[in-house]
């Protein structure tokens, strides 16, 4: 039948492809189906020349076909007509297989054909599926790596909510020495130790989460109210300084889209290193600079007065395990600066004016409903 229609040449031609190639009728019957379609679809050619080409496919698909082309011969409107998809093929076996598909039509002795070309994307589809898994297992691979490589970092994270939770429980244990009648004081102390008992906790359940999926939840959350929680946390240690800390942030409030813990874990990071750097120093001025900034993004400063940093320090700022401090581990910054640039921001440090340094980071803007 096909070379009835279609020349000898021609027909070699689509048989020396190594994608397969259909050519239809106007009513959907199969007049040509060469070499490659055979070994796609198990089917010899004469076994499906004259059939509808419709048992070629997999339901639904098989029982919408014939309005398909009758929608299109009548309306003209290309839905994939020279464009091209991927689609389900079946099997003379009943499997189905994903393949794409490409679509012209041609006119042969004044009669309309169509003509298909095929291609099996089982194989690479199969591909891509191993490589996708094998991509996900590295992944995890890299941040149990990651996580392993510093484990001394956890430590480092937790000692500051623990170490703020032991002092208060001191604290509650000196007072009871002294037989105090009121009990609100105590109260007010086991509470601020147990908030901070629950924020070990939530950074160890935020950790777990990052191992089993690297992902975080991300909400609006208000800067001043975490900026305020932070300086309350990291400045008892540091009251024998005398610190003066200034704090300008706009009137309007501004919400930044990120993890209210791990914001809450860079801020007092950074705010308990602008303590120690100024230990030595004459003056000890903090300032705290919440603004918008290009981008949709907010920025957050942090400015000390303390000694400043060498540029062999500022080299190795955010390198782990690199710290000057005496008996510093050196991960603080480093986990610091991870924690941004997963929120979709950056850190950076550099001198401040007169004396000191300054850090900065910045995070998205959150949308306002």
């Amino acid at each position: 039948m096909a070379e009835n229609i279609f020349d000898i040449e021609f027909s070699d031609v689509l048989n020396t492809l190594v994608d397969g190639a259909i050519i239809i009728d106007a009513k959907a019957n199969v007049a040509f189906f060469n070499n490659a379609s055979s070994t796609i679809f198990g089917y010899l050619p004469e076994e499906i020349l004259g059939q509808n080409v419709k048992m070629l496919m997999p339901e639904p698909f098989h029982s919408k076909h014939d309005s398909y082309i009758q929608n299109y011969q009548n309306t003209e409107v290309r839905k994939i007509i020279g464009i091209g998809r991927e689609v389900a093929g079946l099997r003379k076996d009943g499997s189905t297989f994903p393949m794409d598909l490409a679509i012209s039509e041609t006119h042969v002795n004044e009669k309309l054909f169509y003509i298909g070309i095929i291609r099996d994307l089982t194989d690479r589809n199969a591909q891509k599926r191993k490589f996708d898994q094998l991509q996900e297992q590295h992944f995890h691979l890299s941040r149990v790596a990651a996580m392993n490589e510093m484990g001394t970092a956890i430590a480092h994270e937790l000692n500051q909510p623990l170490a703020a939770s032991v002092n208060y429980i001191e604290t509650t244990r000196a007072l009871l020495s002294h037989e105090i009648n009121s009990t609100e004081n105590l109260d007010e102390i086991l509470i601020k130790a147990t908030d901070q008992i629950k924020r070990a906790s939530e950074i160890i359940a935020r950790m777990r989460n990052f191992i089993e999926r690297g992902e975080i939840e991300k909400t609006p959350i208000k800067l001043y109210d975490i900026l305020d929680s932070s300086l309350r946390l990291a400045s008892p240690a540091f009251k024998h300084l005398n610190v003066e800390i200034f704090i300008d942030i706009p009137k309007r409030p501004l919400l930044a889209l990120g993890n209210d813990i791990q914001i809450q874990q860079v801020l007092v990071n950074l705010i308990r290193n602008a303590f120690e750097a100024m230990e030595d120093s004459e003056y000890r001025n903090l300032e705290i600079v919440i603004e918008p900034v290009k981008q949709k993004m907010i920025q957050i400063l942090i400015k000390d007065s303390g000694k400043g940093l060498t540029s062999r320090e500022m080299d190795n700022l955010f390198t782990p395990f690199s710290s000057s401090k005496s008996g510093g581990l050196g991960v603080g910054l480093s986990i610091s600066r991870s924690i941004i640039s997963n929120h979709g921001g950056q850190m950076w440090a550099e001198p401040n004016k007169n004396t000191g340094s300054i850090f900065g980071f910045t995070l998205p803007l959150a949308d306002e409903k």
